[in-house]
C-alpha cells in the first residue's frame, strides 16, 4: 500500500474536510483516499476519506441503487455481525491514534461529551449496537481501501468499489 505522510499544510488539503494525516495514491499517482485526523477545524470521526472521482461515482451510482441496504444485507445473511462489530472497534483505535495524545486529552478534560459521542462511533462515526448500519459506501470504500481489508471485502470488490480506475480518469477533468 503506497501511503504517503503529509506535512501539516494549515488545516486542510483541497476539500478536505480537516488535517489529513497520511494519503493512499493510486498507480496514476492521484489520491484515491486520505486519512483524517478527527480534530481540526472540525470535529470530524471519519479517519477515511473517499478522494478518487471514479470511486466516489461508483459508489455515489451503486448508494442511489439501494447498495447500503444491499450492503447491510449481505454482512447478516454471510454471518458477518461479528466481524462488522470488530471492524467498527478497530475504527475507534485508529480514531484514538489519529487524534494524538495531547488533543485527544485536551477534548477529553473540556470538551469530555464531543470526545466521547466521537470516540464511541464505529466507521465513520457509526453507531455500533446490535443491528448492522452501514450508512454510505463511500465510508465503506475508503475503509476497504485504506486499511486492506473490510468485513464485506467480497461483496465490495463485487461491485467494483476497490482498485482504481483503468484509464486514469483524474487527468480527464
Amino acid at each position: 500500500m503506497n501511503i504517503r505522510a503529509r506535512e501539516n499544510c494549515g488545516g486542510c488539503l483541497r476539500a478536505s474536510p480537516v488535517f489529513v494525516e497520511r494519503e493512499k495514491y493510486c498507480s496514476f499517482g492521484h489520491v484515491q483516499v486520505q486519512v483524517c485526523r478527527p480534530w481540526g477545524r472540525k470535529i470530524f470521526p471519519t479517519s477515511f476519506w473517499l478522494k478518487c472521482p471514479y470511486l466516489v461515482r461508483l459508489a455515489g451510482k451503486i448508494e442511489s441503487a439501494g447498495g447500503v441496504r444491499e450492503l447491510e444485507e449481505y454482512i447478516v445473511s454471510h454471518n458477518l455481525v461479528h466481524e462488522w462489530r470488530k471492524y467498527n472497534i478497530i475504527h475507534q483505535v485508529i480514531r484514538l491514534g489519529l487524534g494524538g495524545e495531547r488533543m485527544n486529552d485536551f477534548m477529553r478534560r473540556y470538551r469530555g461529551r464531543i470526545f466521547r459521542d466521537v470516540m464511541r462511533g464505529g466507521v465513520g462515526g457509526i453507531r455500533v449496537g446490535e443491528g448492522v448500519n452501514v450508512k454510505c459506501l463511500h465510508l465503506q470504500t475508503a475503509s476497504f481501501i485504506g486499511l486492506g481489508f473490510h468485513p464485506a471485502g467480497e461483496w465490495l470488490k463485487s461491485k467494483g468499489l476497490y482498485g482504481e480506475c483503468d484509464s486514469c480518469l483524474c487527468d480527464k477533468g
